[in-house]
């Protein structure tokens, strides 16, 4: 790879809107298509993580969403199934078995089987990447480098920032499992709520102001990589803001965070990659393979 190497942008939503504590589906809807016409109008790319509530809710919408390129992932939230823990409070055998019936549900709304997966609030612990593997899928965005949740047992602090392949034994490590992690771009050396929370690329947790100057940063911070590493930024949200009206907030955040991209990696002289996880995730290995680097 040279400086000349594009860098990745995924857009994310996270797809809960059946959710318990929001039970709008109506909202789901709108959001989600005002969200991915505001992608595909601005050529951006996006991955879809839904929870199978969602996916039981509006099937057409997201069939028609993949066929029209973008990537439909899994998402999932142990509450809303009938568990009283985050996902990275459970064993490696409950955590198989939890994902397992979502990923059935999820198949038998929507008619495919998703290859990508996010768990609920980034929780996760050290048998989470190996269960991820062991149920086929073939990339993750479970991490979030730099959070310290344990309330949400979300634990990423020192976790590897780029994409990379999975370690078997340390959700903290890079190792050689096929199974490749795409993070939530994030800042740690810029934390919030008490120090827990590295600030992120969540399109309504600040104005479009604030998002610029981590535009700017981690721009930065991907055109110095060294050779040999695949660069990507990871932008998140959720269907809970109704990216379909002009005059909301979200969506006029969202507008000039595109348009900020454009600009910034512009002056930069920086190419940007529209790409889901699933595409990053594939260059990852393919930069590996030229590499001469092993998974399995």
């Amino acid at each position: 790879m040279t400086s000349h190497d594009p860098i990745h942008v995924c857009w994310t939503i996270d797809c809960e809107a059946t959710q318990k504590a929001i039970g709008d589906t109506a909202l789901g809807i709108r959001s989600l298509r005002g969200f991915c016409d505001l992608l595909l109008a601005n050529g951006c790319a996006g991955t879809l993580f839904v929870v199978p509530g969602d996916a039981r809710a509006y099937p057409a919408l997201l069939r028609e969403l993949a066929g029209a390129g973008l990537q439909i992932g899994l998402h999932f939230h142990p509450q809303e199934e009938g568990h009283q823990d985050y996902c990275g409070a459970y064993t490696a055998g409950e955590q198989y078995e939890m994902y397992r019936r979502a990923l059935e549900q999820f198949a038998e709304a929507v008619g495919f089987r998703p290859e990508t997966f996010r768990t609920g609030n980034c929780s996760a612990n050290d048998s989470t990447f190996p269960v991820t593997r062991e149920l086929e899928f073939t990339s993750c965005s479970h991490s979030m480098p730099g959070r310290n949740l344990p309330g949400l047992r979300s634990n990423w602090v020192n976790a590897p920032l780029s994409v990379h392949s999975t370690h078997r034994a340390n959700r903290l490590l890079e190792g050689d499992m096929d199974l490749v992690e795409v993070p939530v771009t994030t800042d740690p050396d810029s934390m919030l709520w008490s120090g827990g929370h590295p600030q992120d690329l969540r399109v309504e947790l600040f104005d479009a102001k604030n998002h610029r100057y981590m535009i700017d940063k981690v721009l930065s911070r991907e055109q110095a990589r060294p050779p040999g590493r695949v660069r990507t930024l990871v932008v998140l949200t959720h269907n809970i803001f109704d990216y379909s009206d002009p005059a909301d907030f979200r969506r006029q955040t969202m507008e000039q965070m595109i348009r900020d991209f454009g600009q910034l990696a512009e002056q930069k002289g920086i190419e940007l990659l529209p790409s889901t996880i699933g595409a990053a995730a594939g260059a990852h290995r393919r930069t590996a393979a030229r590499s001469g680097q092993e998974v399995r």
